[in-house]
C-alpha cells in the first residue's frame, strides 16, 4: 500500500466533515498503553499500542467480544501484532454492553472515542445500531471496521460515511440475489410468502426480492417490539405458497419456524444469513421444525462436530480449550467474534502508518484473506468503493441438526 492512498483517505474523511448506561467492560489483558506514538498519528494508537472498542448486547453477544478478547491477549502475550509499519503493538479491546438498545450505543460509542479515546470501532453488532452511530463517527473521523450489518445503506452513502469499511455480513440486495436464483432454479414457478422485519434490513430485502423477478403472493411485516409473529404466520400459511423467504433475525425465526411446524406448513425456507446460529435460533424451535431450511454462510457452524476434520477448526478448538474458562468450542457466537478478530488482525498487518486513514486503506484493500474458520473455498476482501468484507460464501443446508455447504459462490463476475 503506498502513501498516496492514506493521504487520499484522510482527505475524503475531511471532505465528510464539512459536507455534514451502564457498560460491561472487557479489556485485553495489556492494558492502554497511554506511551506517546511518534510522527503524525492518531489518538488511540502509540509504538507499543493501539486500542478498539465496540458495543454490543451483553447478554447475547457477549462470547463474541470474549473470543476477540482472548486472541488478542494471546497475541498480546506473544508480544503484540507485527503491523505493516514495522512496529509490534499491543492491541486494547473495550467491549461496553447496550442491550441491542441504539440509544444506548450512541453514549457507549460516544464514551469509547471521548473519553477511552479508542483509535476505532471495531465490531459493531447490528444494522440499527450501526446506523444510529454512523454519522458521529465520521464527524468524529473514527473508522467504523467489520461492523456487523449488511445494509445496503452503507454503500448508498458511502460518499457521505466514509468511515465505514469491512462490513461482515454479506450486502443485503447481492444475498438476496443469490437466494432468488435459487428459487428460481429449484422453483420455477414458486409462489413465495415473505415474512420480513419493518426497517431497514428487512423493507431493503423484499424490494430486492420483488425486483429478482420471483413470484411474491403474500407478505407480512413485523415490528421489532412486537411480541409475537405467530398471526403473521398463520396467514402465511394460508396463502398457499410453496416457498417461505424468511428475512426474520434472531428470536422472531425461532417463532417462525416452530409456528410453522405446529401448523404442519412445510414450503421450502430460506431463512437470512445472520438469524442461522444452531443454538439460539434453531434448535429452540423444537425438532425437526428447522429440518430443509437453506441459508448461507461463510465460518463453519462450530456447534457440530461435522467439520472437525478441518485444520482451521482443529485450530479453533485448541483456541477455545486453551480459554475454556470464558469461551465454548461449539459456541457460534463466540466464533463469529474470533473470526472478525483475526480479520482485524489481517488488516493491521498491512497498515502502513499510524493514523486512522491508513486503517481503512487495510481493511478496504484486503483481498483474499482467509481465517482458520472459513468454510473451504471462502475468502474475504472488499474495495474502497465496496464496504464489505463479506464477498464469497456457502450456500448451506440444515439436516439431521447440522448445516451442510454447498459450492462456494462469489460476488461478480465470478458467480
Amino acid at each position: 500500500m503506498t502513501a498516496s492512498v492514506s493521504v487520499t483517505a484522510k482527505r475524503t474523511l475531511a471532505m465528510a466533515v464539512t459536507a455534514l448506561c451502564a457498560t460491561a467492560v472487557l479489556t485485553a489483558c495489556a492494558g492502554r498503553d497511554t506511551a506517546t506514538a511518534s510522527g503524525d498519528c492518531d489518538p488511540g494508537i502509540t509504538d507499543t499500542g493501539i486500542t478498539f472498542g465496540t458495543s454490543l448486547m451483553q447478554s447475547v453477544a457477549g462470547p463474541q467480544a470474549a473470543a476477540a478478547t482472548a486472541l488478542f491477549d494471546e497475541i498480546n502475550a506473544a508480544g503484540g501484532v507485527e503491523m505493516g509499519d514495522g512496529k509490534s503493538r499491543k492491541i486494547s479491546y473495550i467491549a461496553k454492553d447496550d442491550g441491542y438498545d441504539p440509544a444506548r450505543t450512541v453514549g457507549n460509542v460516544r464514551s469509547l472515542v471521548e473519553q477511552d479515546q479508542v483509535f476505532a470501532i471495531q465490531n459493531l453488532v447490528g444494522t440499527a445500531s450501526t446506523l444510529a452511530v454512523v454519522d458521529y463517527l465520521t464527524q468524529r473521523e473514527v473508522p467504523l471496521v467489520f461492523p456487523m450489518t449488511g445494509t445496503d445503506e452503507l454503500l448508498a452513502t458511502l460518499d457521505k460515511r466514509p468511515v465505514v469499511a469491512g462490513a461482515v455480513n454479506p450486502q443485503t440486495t447481492w444475498e438476496v440475489e443469490k437466494r432468488a436464483e435459487q428459487i428460481r432454479r429449484d422453483h420455477p414457478q414458486g409462489k413465495v410468502a415473505v415474512l420480513y422485519p419493518n426497517d431497514s434490513l428487512g423493507n431493503g430485502s423484499l424490494a430486492a426480492l420483488k425486483a429478482s423477478g420471483v413470484q411474491v403472493v403474500a407478505e407480512q411485516s413485523y415490528e421489532q417490539t412486537t411480541p409475537s409473529v405467530d398471526s403473521q404466520i398463520v396467514n402465511l400459511a394460508a396463502s398457499g405458497a410453496d416457498v417461505f423467504v424468511n428475512f426474520a433475525t434472531a428470536s422472531f425465526v425461532t417463532q417462525s419456524l416452530k409456528k410453522a411446524n405446529e401448523l404442519s406448513w412445510k414450503p421450502d425456507t430460506y431463512i437470512y444469513s445472520g438469524a442461522t446460529d444452531t443454538n439460539f435460533v434453531l434448535a429452540p424451535a423444537g425438532p425437526g421444525a428447522a429440518e430443509g431450511v437453506h441459508s448461507f454462510y461463510w465460518i463453519y457452524d462450530v456447534s457440530s462436530s461435522e467439520h472437525d476434520g478441518q485444520p482451521g477448526v482443529q485450530k479453533w478448538r485448541a483456541f477455545a480449550e486453551r480459554n475454556k474458562n470464558t469461551i465454548k468450542s461449539t459456541d457460534t457466537i463466540a466464533s463469529t467474534g474470533y473470526n472478525t478478530a483475526q480479520l482485524l488482525v489481517a488488516a493491521l498487518r498491512k497498515m502502513q502508518g499510524c493514523t486512522r486513514a491508513d486503517l481503512l486503506d487495510a481493511v478496504r484493500n484486503l483481498n483474499g484473506v482467509t481465517t482458520d474458520l472459513a468454510i473451504e473455498g471462502v475468502t474475504f476482501g472488499g474495495s474502497p468503493e465496496y464496504p464489505y468484507v463479506i464477498t464469497s460464501m456457502a450456500p448451506m443446508t440444515f439436516r439431521g441438526g447440522s448445516w451442510h455447504y454447498d459450492a462456494v459462490v462469489r460476488r461478480g463476475a465470478e458467480g
